[in-house]
């Protein structure tokens, strides 16, 4: 019996020695596994910083782009957070083959976690052209003022006018009031940016969720190079005034006329007095870059032999004036300008704006071969692709 009993309290200590190793075993396993776990964690939590931080430096390349296109000097070991980045810049200079394209390649470490983000840049290309008119901070027409649409690629405005397509837009409001009348769409980026009386129409669709339209398409720096690459004033012909000091540009006997041939021209001011008469050479195109306000007077007449592709106006003038019964082919872009369109004007083209009011009867027909207009931003490039490596 008491043999049997010692045998027992044998086998139970192996039982109690072998219930210990494993659980021993299994601790074990356990703080390995937590050690495991806590590795990963802190891999993956470096390798997410690394990856910000490469963003980070991405990030800081295009903001130098955006301030200088020219600029390829890249970044080299630059602390950011915990821990550094460095940005190669490749562009034709170094990879004739990209042209226009620049490729940014940020590389980052933390902690021996490393990351590479890539990202392709090219320089945006711009519409400006879309509307008959288009105010940033509103539209308003009165008083029987119309749009419509006209195709100048196409043949004249009496034989490919279209009762659509004279759209109008706005990032602000759009009131139309006294019989006026719009064949195209109305958009505003404004909620409840649209009121119309009883007596005006709108033949298109309407929004007022539009997407904001960005008005800073044009920068200093392309002023800066109009300036320096200025036609004025050989590319003139015809009776005018010109300041090559001031750059200001008026014709101010009634009938005087200029004629402008192909290039780029800088001006601060222009006048137009009453008839007077400004024109684009046969087969010309013009592109015209104002610092100040653009006025024509009663009668004054713009590009009427040509079409509104081959006149284009930048300008950062507060103003620009028509006054009654003016005609007026070609495409404005004013992002501070207040534009009056006076009584029995007729536009062929199209108007962008801080204001515009339209009124007594002026209409704008919009060329619909404007749609077709691109612009190359200078000095703005986009993003257009990215990859992580």
């Amino acid at each position: 019996m008491i043999s049997r009993l010692r045998n027992n309290r044998g086998v139970a200590l192996l039982i109690t020695l072998a219930l210990m190793a494993m659980l021993t075993l299994v601790a074990v396993i356990a703080v390995d596994r937590s050690i495991t776990d806590v590795d990963l964690s802190f891999n993956q939590l470096h390798e997410e910083q690394a990856f910000y931080v490469a963003e980070a430096g991405l990030k800081r390349a295009y903001a130098e782009l955006v301030n200088d296109l020219t600029w390829n000097a890249g970044f080299s070991n630059v602390s950011f957070g915990n821990g550094i980045y460095s940005v190669a810049v490749v562009d034709s200079s170094t990879n004739p083959a990209l042209l226009d394209t620049i490729v940014l390649r940020s590389n980052s470490n933390v902690s021996d976690a490393r990351a590479t983000i890539e990202a392709w840049v090219v320089p945006i290309i711009e519409h400006p052209f879309r509307y008959a008119a288009f105010g940033d901070d509103s539209v308003i027409m009165k008083n029987t003022a119309c749009t419509d649409s006209y195709n100048s690629d196409s043949g004249s405005y009496a034989s490919t006018l279209l009762n659509d397509e004279g759209d109008i837009g706005s990032n602000g409001a759009i009131d139309l009031s006294n019989t006026v009348d719009v064949y195209g769409d109305a958009v505003s980026a404004t909620e409840g940016g649209i009121t119309t009386d009883g007596l005006s129409m709108i033949y298109g669709d309407t929004t007022t969720t539009a997407p904001q339209q960005d008005m800073a398409i044009v920068s200093d720096s392309e002023f800066v190079w109009a300036e320096s690459n200025n036609s004025a004033p050989a590319g003139f012909s015809g009776n005018f005034s010109y300041d090559p000091l001031t750059h200001a540009l008026s014709l101010n006997n009634v009938y005087d006329t200029l004629v402008l041939s192909s290039g780029v021209y800088y001006f601060s001011t222009i006048t137009l007095g009453n008839d007077a008469s400004l024109q684009v050479a046969p087969g010309a195109n013009v592109t015209i870059y104002m610092t100040d306000n653009l006025v024509l007077g009663q009668g004054g007449t713009v590009n009427t032999s040509g079409s509104a592709y081959n006149m284009i106006i930048y300008s950062k003038g507060s103003e620009l004036i028509l006054g009654q019964h003016t005609e007026f082919h070609g495409a404005f872009w004013g992002p501070n300008t207040a534009i009056i369109v006076e009584q029995n004007t007729n536009i062929y083209g199209s108007f962008v704006g801080k204001r515009i009011k339209i009124a007594n009867s002026a209409c704008i027909h919009y060329d619909r071969s404007l749609s077709k207009y691109q612009k190359d931003s200078i000095g703005k490039p986009g993003i257009v692709a990215w990859r992580e490596l």
